[in-house]
């Protein structure tokens, strides 16, 4: 018993290459030994390789088998040299999937995926909601996820999580970030507002000069804490910056005159609603704000804004622009009849 236990471990401490190699040559060898030793019942190659095959992975249909003393014994090492080439193999095949696990659990294998969306931060109700509202509204893309920690806080097949510092070239190579979609940068989660919009502040002009290193624009979102700090981002070349505290404030402000007014904002912004927010570019037919309000008012849809200037409601006979990124509030079926491709912004 202990002598198979340790040829096991032997086999085991095998290179993949060397086990490879061996399996290899018992499997070629194996039938030719066989053919020599009994060619009447052999008497092909394929015949002997096929018992092998059988033999090695217990299968035993016993449709060949040796019938001459050799033949046996030959038999008898080709059933127990199977059985530990086998069972390594599972076993090294098993290990290898445990360890990807592993690492994938920990945020230590990179993404090479492209078009991904990159958030930064964690926490388990603001950006748990996030994620969760962003695979409802894009089933298609992959959310790569980087923080600090130990392993993975969300279990989902879009997901892929990176442990690391998001001020490092390093960590922003592994999530692929030059190839991504978008990069959403929360703010962290117990610092003090003051402190807390200067480590986003430092991760944005991070993104910004990677995506000058890699010549890639790097699409960026972040949450800050205080409007005074607005000013400090001017020159970080973020594309939309998003004052959550104040957003929340303005929201109740305005509920609290306009009665009813929240439930509108709530429902635009959740995917869970019938109607959402889309994105559309300029149609050839579309010369004026007029004539792509007309056609999408006849299509069930209401034109609402041109990038973010909301005041073309007032300007009808204005030209639109070719780099007009035109938003819609309409249902999905009716959109997929306004656009082939499509933004789901909310």
């Amino acid at each position: 018993m202990l002598f198979w236990r340790k040829a096991f471990e032997k086999m085991f401490k095998m290179s993949n290459i060397t086990l490879l190699y061996f399996t290899l040559s018992f499997f070629f060898i194996s039938p030719i030994i066989i053919h020599i030793l009994e060619p009447e019942k052999f008497s092909t190659y394929i015949k002997g390789l096929w018992w092998v095959i059988v033999t090695t992975t217990t299968v035993g249909y016993g449709d060949y088998f040796p019938e001459t003393t050799p033949g046996m014994i030959f038999g008898t090492i080709v059933i127990f040299t199977g059985l530990f080439l086998i069972g390594t193999l599972i076993a090294k095949i098993s290990e290898r999937f445990i360890k990807w696990i592993k690492m994938k659990e920990e945020g230590k294998m990179d993404y090479r995926g492209e078009d991904h969306y990159v958030i930064i931060g964690w926490s388990d109700d603001k950006i748990k909601d996030t994620i969760k509202e962003m695979l409802n509204s894009d089933s298609v893309h992959n959310i790569v996820l980087i923080a600090d920690l130990p392993s993975s806080p969300i279990d989902h097949s879009q997901i892929h999580y990176i442990q690391g510092e998001p001020t490092e070239y390093e960590t922003l190579d592994r999530a692929n970030v030059a190839k991504s979609k978008a990069v959403i940068i929360f703010s962290p989660q117990g610092v003090p507002a003051k402190y807390a919009d200067g480590q986003t502040l430092l991760i944005a002009t991070t993104i910004e000069s990677y995506g000058e290193k890699v010549n890639r624009h790097i699409y960026t979102i972040a949450e800050i804490l205080k409007e005074n700090h607005l000013m400090n981002f001017r020159h970080a070349k973020v594309d939309e910056l998003i004052l959550s505290q104040q957003s929340i404030s303005y929201l109740i402000a305005h509920a609290s005159v306009h009665k009813g007014s929240s439930k509108l904002f709530m429902n635009l912004l959740s995917t869970e609603s019938g109607e959402k927010i889309y994105v559309i570019n300029k149609k050839k037919e579309w010369i004026t704000y007029n004539d792509a309000f007309e056609d999408i008012k006849a299509m069930g849809a209401l034109l609402i804004a041109d990038h973010d200037d909301t005041s073309i409601i007032r300007r009808p006979n204005a030209i639109i622009p070719e780099q007009a990124k035109l938003f819609i509030i309409a249902d999905e079926d009716t959109f997929q009849k306004i656009s082939e491709g499509y933004v789901i912004i909310s």
